[in-house]
């Protein structure tokens, strides 16, 4: 997504990881990255009909439940918030 800001979401990562892939199964693999440079608001918006409640982001989840204390969850939550789109997400905090 747009604006990650680690190594592993580098073009350059994308295309290495094919390449070892594709070495190790012996024919060519490509890695797709549909997402790269959007934003998670905009990605809400657009897939808002989907239950994205079911999806899971947190970094220290309990169970199906985001603890709603990690970064992830608080870029969860301010991505929702931007988006507009109802956060039905299970937070523990």
């Amino acid at each position: 997504l747009g604006g990650n800001p680690f190594p592993d979401a580098t073009p350059e990562f994308f295309e290495s990881f094919a390449s070892v892939l594709s070495a190790g199964l012996g024919h060519e693999i490509s890695v797709e990255a549909p997402f790269r440079g959007r934003k998670k608001a905009d990605l809400i918006r657009s897939h808002s009909s989907l239950p994205l409640e079911l999806t899971l982001t947190c970094a220290n989840p309990a169970g199906t439940s985001h603890c709603g204390d990690c970064n992830k969850c608080t870029e969860r939550r301010d991505a929702f918030l931007e988006s507009g789109v109802e956060d039905r997400t299970k937070y523990l905090k």
